[in-house]
């Protein structure tokens, strides 16, 4: 059944007197910020947060496309189009549920139209050609998920994003009037179906939560997905297409529905019809950058002009000069039973994956209206340095610091360092304790550039580690002659998962100084919620396969309690820290089957494996502060660790 909604002129009276009183309250206004600079910085935080080959990751690219073709910003087309033609080269393997996700998604195919990627050209006719056959179709004809299957009514307004834009700039490039057709049909036919009568706006999907039922929200970033669709043909479609006036006449509908219900901070909520729901940041920028073509194209009235400003100044607040973003909504696909209340109750994310396409889509088009700067309403990055600690837990890894490579969980965190310190630290594992669930690797980054260390407990934890050049918890070390041979600080990283659940990267260790072996090491490190512990892959690549002997160590300050089990593969350390600051309990795993055995070097506890360079083998480190009370003393740390094994 579809849910009767409250009638939209009731919240804007309502949204209309409120925001009377908060612009009362202002007492004065922050100093003005480049458009240029937010898009600039979100584009850097979203490399170091967003992963490329995944759907948030072409929004992006297709942002970045739009911004790189604003007068000035040639070198910056140049970097966009080094991107896509990674996908091009087979470099980043796309996946997901579409297949135009194969050529980086719609702005390779925009870049293409408009005569600015030649090099990208055969992929994405290749890749739309490929999509135009093997795409699955609904039982309307709509393109849809793959895991949807051949004539499903599984359909959802996200896929308007993935296949409208990209068939319509691929068609325009090549002059395929087939393509352009559907790109215009799949859009119109979803706002059709998806309708929803009372608000004039839509609902997110249909068969999700049984058989001819409709998801029964007004989602923010599922308007801002058919926005981002509608919008595109609003722009481009030619204006001797037999549809264009359909587009316009339902854009002008559809855009004057969303802007009722724009909160008087300029945003739109999470649920847009709940005004006790959070404000939602992807949904906002995608509908802000919509509503900014729309006054381009002259088919909105000048006075929402002010409108589009408001919500550019309004998102401020949310957007760090850094460009970290909060409040944004992470995967959402009918949840519950697909009720507005399912839709209100979702958990918002900082650095979400999807934040920052939909930041540089708005921006990008503020400045195609010749708005330079923006003055926030609130001070820039008001809600972003906090923003973790009323967010839900989820898996966290990050590029920061001075170059450092930081991951968490909701239990625990660790680091390691790049090339940029190498005269300083070494390629351990730096362990930070911490007794909260949410992320606080930001937080605290952004506390000690403003001079409040880390190395303090304020309440959440700290870094208490002092790990230095020793192995911390889990360093690898090649071992000869009864010595350990350490690589630097690793050479690259590459983020490879970044999502509520589970976290993947790469690390790559190419300086390394053993005696008469060429040798680097690839690591593959993978971390799930509500574990203490990390997975490491590790691969010793030399010119020959031979048998080497790797140690991998725990640091050890002096006072530790150190057991080793030599049947299940485990070493672990319990040891106090400096006074007042709690015990902290470390360990590694490995297989059994190649233990070499146990040994201490200096400051270091090591367990010895054999293993085979250019073969893969796996262990697993992890740690536990005591103040945390997740484990109740040494032996409880002891009994989590035997849940652990390794083949």
């Amino acid at each position: 059944m579809k849910l009767k909604s409250v009638p939209i002129f009731v919240w804007g009276i309502f949204w209309t007197l409120t925001g009377f009183a908060q612009n009362a309250d202002m007492v004065q206004q922050p100093n003005a910020v480049a458009a240029t600079e937010v898009v600039n910085a979100v584009f850097a935080k979203g490399l170091k947060h967003c992963e490329l080959d995944f759907y948030a990751g072409t929004l992006m690219l297709h942002g970045m496309s739009e911004f790189a073709l604003l007068p000035g910003n040639e070198p910056k087309m140049q970097e966009v189009i080094g991107l896509f033609e990674k996908f091009s080269s087979g470099e980043i393997q796309a996946k997901g549920n579409f297949i135009s996700y194969e050529a980086g998604g719609s702005g390779a195919a925009y870049l293409v139209w408009k005569g600015k990627a030649p090099t990208l050209e055969a992929h994405v006719q290749a890749t739309a050609s490929k999509m135009f056959a093997n795409q699955k179709r609904t039982i309307d004809g709509l393109m849809t998920a793959k895991f949807a299957g051949e004539g499903s009514e599984l359909v959802f307004i996200d896929v308007a994003f993935a296949v409208t834009p990209f068939l319509l700039y691929a068609g325009l490039a090549s002059g395929n009037q087939e393509y352009v057709d559907f790109a215009v049909f799949e859009t119109m036919e979803l706002f059709k179906i998806l309708l929803d009568e009372e608000t004039g706006l839509i609902y997110q999907a249909r068969g999700f939560n049984g058989t001819g039922n409709f998801s029964e929200d007004n989602w923010s970033r599922g308007i801002g997905w058919g926005a981002f669709a509608l919008s595109s043909l609003v722009r481009d479609l030619p204006k001797t297409h037999p549809q264009r006036q359909a587009v316009e006449e339902l854009a002008t509908r559809y855009f004057t529905a969303v802007l009722a219900l724009q909160d008087p901070s300029g945003m739109w909520h999470q649920e847009m019809t709940d005004p006790n729901s959070f404000i939602e940041t992807s949904g906002t920028g995608l509908i802000l950058h919509s509503i900014g073509i729309m006054l381009e194209k002259g088919l909105l009235p000048e006075k929402y002009r002010s409108d589009f400003l408001r919500g550019l100044q309004g998102y401020m607040a949310y957007i760090g000069s850094d460009g970290a973003i909060s409040h944004t909504c992470g995967g959402c696909l009918c949840p519950g039973k697909g009720t507005k209340a399912d839709y209100a109750s979702q958990p918002w994310r900082y650095n979400d994956h999807h934040s920052f396409g939909p930041a540089i889509l708005a921006f990008s088009q503020a400045i195609k209206l010749g708005i330079g700067q923006v003055v926030p309403t609130l001070p820039q990055g008001t809600y972003t340095i906090h923003a973790q600690e009323n967010a839900q837990p989820w898996t966290y890894v990050t590029h920061a610091g001075k170059d450092d490579l930081a991951w968490e969980n909701d239990r625990i965190a660790f680091r390691v360092y790049g090339p940029k310190v190498r005269q300083q630290v070494g390629s351990g594992i730096d362990v930070w304790a911490k007794t909260v669930t949410y992320p606080i690797i930001d937080k605290w980054y952004q506390l000690n550039a403003e001079g409040q260390d880390y190395h303090s407990d304020r309440g959440e934890g700290g870094d208490f580690y002092n790990m230095g050049k020793a192995r911390g918890c889990g360093g690898t070390a090649i071992w000869v002659r009864d010595t350990p041979y350490v690589a630097a600080t690793y050479d690259v990283y590459s983020i490879r998962k970044n999502q509520n659940d589970g976290l993947t990267f790469d690390l790559q260790y190419n300086t390394w100084n053993v005696p008469n072996l060429d040798i680097r090491e690839q690591k593959k490190v993978n971390m799930d919620l509500g574990s203490n512990v990390f997975e490491v892959s590790s691969t010793f690549r030399s010119p020959d396969t031979v048998e080497i002997i790797v140690g991998i160590g725990l640091t050890d300050f002096g006072k530790a309690q150190v057991t080793t089990d030599r049947k299940r593969g485990i070493i672990s350390i319990w040891e106090p820290l400096e006074t007042g600051k709690g015990s902290l309990g470390t360990a590694i795993v490995v297989d059994p089957a190649t233990l070499v055995g146990f040994t201490t070097y200096q400051n270091d506890e090591y367990v010895l494996v054999r293993v085979k360079t250019n073969e893969p083998f796996t262990y697993q480190s992890g740690a536990n502060w005591g103040p945390s009370g997740q484990f109740k003393d040494q032996k409880d740390w002891q009994k989590y660790l035997k849940s652990f094994s390794v083949k």
